[in-house]
């Protein structure tokens, strides 16, 4: 005998929502009245308890639309099953490979099948030589020959808009009297130094779980002839912004020199993408996996302005863009952050 365990209804019957985790595995045993699942329709969020006791099967996926009052999954009283994990204490799940057993994050594992990558050549930067995601998107990047690369860039663009809520925000920055120099650089520079105050915005997703970053690593957007890449800037805090600029244009050769390494793309925290350089003012940048926010950076213009005496005078003005998922990060402290990039860019 079988008891379906339905979706909620959260919003309306029929409408659709997502399961956002599983807190038990697939044939995993329960306890009536046990946490098993935390779904979410827009916004609202809600749990599932186990109606009854028994074994958890025909899992609905992670992030699958399910209609509301629809099944997510059944529990049964068969006999024979996998004994029981606590997912809190749950190790990460692991591969084996020729006899080498690599641990990986359910979110790397899903990863590496889409884009092909194999488990076994990345080195780990997660706890315990953990494989995340972050590890093997980085690997993708640099394994794909010129040919590929634009699928795989494909793949992560519409992988960022099927998994992340992106909410984008516009800042008009009042950059002063002077014609501003190193533009990329400064913004680098100042963004790692705000997201000190904002640690929401730095880190990583693992699944449905936010890494937060102790140290900043700043990801540029590199045009190529192949297509999009971002290498990393690590720690701008400690540099000085002409060595900033310096490592931004070694990167940049590089990338178009196709010489970056995995090493060059990953544990990157936040990105900046800059588009002022083609005239574009403001944009919608897409979240660049697995992290939660991006900054999109306008052209510097001259526009009418004041100064201290109050004449009219030519003042430069630049529009920041900032995406985020809202998924893990509400509209007000991502304000906040952009709020206070632009008074340090203005200041």
């Amino acid at each position: 005998m079988a008891v379906e365990v339905t979706m909620p209804v959260i919003t309306a019957f029929g409408e659709e929502a997502v399961v956002t985790a599983w807190f038990v595995d697939e044939g995993g045993a329960c306890t009536e009245g046990q946490l098993i699942a935390e779904v979410q329709a827009e916004k609202i969020s809600a749990e599932v308890q186990a109606p009854a006791p028994g074994f958890v099967v025909d899992l609905v996926g992670i992030h699958d639309p399910v209609s509301q009052g629809s099944p997510i999954c059944r529990i049964t009283d068969m006999v024979e099953a996998p004994a029981p994990v606590a997912a809190s204490t749950m190790p990460a799940p692991a591969v084996e490979t020729a006899g080498t057993r690599i641990v990986a994050s359910p979110a790397a594992k899903r990863v590496a099948r889409e884009l092909g990558v194999d488990l076994a050549t990345i080195a780990g930067t997660g706890p315990e030589g953990r494989v995340t995601e972050g590890d093997v998107r980085a690997a993708a990047q640099e394994e794909a020959p010129p040919s590929a690369l634009r699928a795989v860039i494909a793949r992560n663009m519409r992988r960022s808009h099927a998994e992340t809520a992106p909410v984008t925000l516009h800042l008009t920055v009042d950059l002063g009297v002077e014609q501003p120099t190193q533009i990329t650089a400064t913004v680098v520079r100042t963004v790692a130094e705000v997201l000190r105050r904002h640690p929401g915005l730095n880190g990583v997703r693992d699944g449905d779980s936010f890494v937060p970053a102790e140290t900043a690593h700043i990801a540029v957007a590199i045009q190529t002839d192949e297509g999009l890449v971002a290498p990393v800037v690590r720690g701008p805090t400690d540099m000085s912004l002409d060595e900033v600029e310096t490592v931004i244009g070694r990167l940049a050769e590089e990338a178009k020199a196709k010489t970056l390494t995995a090493e060059d793309y990953a544990n990157a925290t936040f990105t900046v993408t800059n588009l002022g350089s083609y005239g574009i003012d403001g944009f919608t940048p897409i979240i660049n996996l697995p992290q939660v926010a991006v900054l999109g950076v306008g052209a510097a213009r001259p526009m009418p302005g004041v100064d201290e005496a109050g004449a009219v005078v030519a003042r430069y003005q630049m529009v920041l863009s900032l995406t985020f998922d809202h998924a893990f990060i509400d509209g007000a402290p991502a304000a906040a952050f952009l709020q206070d990039v632009g008074q340090a860019l203005g200041g």
